[in-house]
């Protein structure tokens, strides 16, 4: 992922901003490619210091994860009342509006090509690899119960021995 951001950072004008918006609303808040394109700058709120998004727009509580907040609050302040991905267009939802994107914006031999889908995963394990309650991340990530978390376990690592026994003695994280 570093190396994916470093890319993305390094790419120039619109995108540059619009590669660091799919990556801050997928990877970083968890939204899907149909969630990510409706997003405007109003729809963030950063007064608390930690960018949230609007529950009204997405029907459920998403804040950002920590290593994105600061450039999702940068890409909300700029946008004001426009789309933070590909913003300026005349449609609010054009076919193949996220997914053209990567098309056209290959990065270099070794890294794969960015897909909001597969940052939504790399999410969704962080978050359960952080010891979030699957329960909180099957919300924030619009699902109906924690089952649907159920084919991101195989790629969450396992908790240090020393870690599993304070748990089980009831100590939370």
């Amino acid at each position: 992922m570093v190396r994916i951001r470093d890319w993305v950072g390094n790419l120039l004008g619109r995108a540059r901003l619009d590669g660091l918006a799919l990556m801050a609303l997928s990877v970083g808040c968890g939204l899907t490619p149909g969630e990510l394109r409706q997003v405007r700058g109003h729809h963030i709120d950063i007064a608390s210091g930690v960018p949230v998004l609007d529950e009204d727009l997405l029907g459920r509580l998403v804040a950002c994860w920590a290593g994105w907040s600061v450039v999702l609050a940068e890409l909300a302040e700029a946008a004001g009342e426009d789309y933070l991905f590909r913003p300026g267009r005349k449609v609010a939802a054009a076919k193949n509006l996220v997914s053209s994107w990567p098309a056209r914006h290959r990065p270099p031999a070794g890294l794969p090509p960015l897909s909001a889908r597969r940052l939504r995963s790399t999410w969704i394990v962080g978050l359960l690899s952080e010891g979030i309650s699957p329960s909180v991340v099957a919300a924030a990530a619009g699902m109906s119960s924690p089952a649907g978390l159920a084919p991101y376990h195989q790629w969450v690592p396992p908790l240090p021995r020393r870690e599993v026994i304070r748990l089980l003695h009831g100590h939370r994280r």
